[in-house]
């Protein structure tokens, strides 16, 4: 059974679930200058994970990245992109269909996103959206997308041309205000929030999750993970494997393994 299908079983035992995490490869940073990371998806077969980044806190249009793909059977960092200015690249989308990455630039242009071919790493163009958004996951079973609201705590859902579906946003739950905000996937079934609790790592309490939602917006429930207190920055689902991008001292790719509390 693969780890979504679980998630949905265990589910009508408990809200609240918990996770085996086990690291898989790492990926290296291209060049001395760039040292951060953030937004990432895969195709299935090749992480374009993550979005490698220098960025400026002063200062947000001076950011620039790389991006790197790497094959998910042998760990390999297979290419890395030219510079990109891409400001924070706060998350990434795969549009199978028409064969994009779509990246979300969230500060300081959170209206923003921008298509990069996937094959060569290179910008095939842009565009701006009627929300603000930190993050974004396209279905392509229902043809739609989910968007995080920038500096709220709402997400919403768009049609496959990236336009409001209606008016309506869902206010995620209040138990996780007290998160930092990450990265969105999607199966055919549940939405994944990935969120940091760093603000809170000191604390007894800490502890970093993935609020997991329906997509008619209702909460389902939680799935509590551990990897200390690096941070997590963003979160895949790879043929029913969940698979998430954390900080590890590098990035890390890990893979999330379901289990009851």
């Amino acid at each position: 059974m693969k780890n979504c299908e679980t998630i949905r079983e265990l589910l009508k035992t408990s809200s609240v679930l918990r996770s085996k995490v086990t690291a898989l490869t790492a990926i290296p940073y291209p060049d001395s200058t760039i040292r951060g990371f953030q937004g990432g998806c895969s195709d299935g077969t090749r992480y374009y994970y993550q979005v490698l980044m220098h960025y400026e806190l002063s200062d947000r249009t001076k950011d620039y990245c790389r991006i790197a793909k790497v094959d998910l059977t042998t760990g390999e960092t297979v290419l890395y992109s030219e510079i990109l200015h891409l400001d924070h690249a706060n998350d990434i989308a795969y549009h199978r269909e028409k064969h994009l990455l779509i990246v979300v630039h969230n500060k300081p242009n959170p209206h923003r996103v921008t298509y990069v071919d996937p094959d060569t790493l290179t910008v095939v163009g842009s565009r701006e959206l009627a929300y603000p958004i930190y993050a974004l996951d396209y279905n392509e079973t229902l043809d739609r997308y989910v968007a995080g609201i920038s500096g709220k705590r709402e997400f919403c859902f768009l049609d496959g041309d990236l336009c409001p579906i209606d008016d309506r946003t869902y206010r995620t739950t209040e138990e996780t205000d007290r998160y930092t905000k990450q990265a969105i996937c999607s199966d055919d079934n549940l939405l994944y929030f990935i969120l940091w609790d760093g603000k809170h790592r000191d604390l007894p309490d800490f502890q970093n999750t993935v609020a997991l939602y329906g997509w008619d917006g209702s909460h389902k429930g939680y799935l509590h993970f551990d990897i200390g207190p690096h941070e997590p920055e963003s979160i895949s689902i790879v043929n029913g494997e969940i698979l998430a991008v954390c900080d590890d001292g590098a990035p890390v790719i890990f893979r999330f393994e379901p289990t009851l509390p």
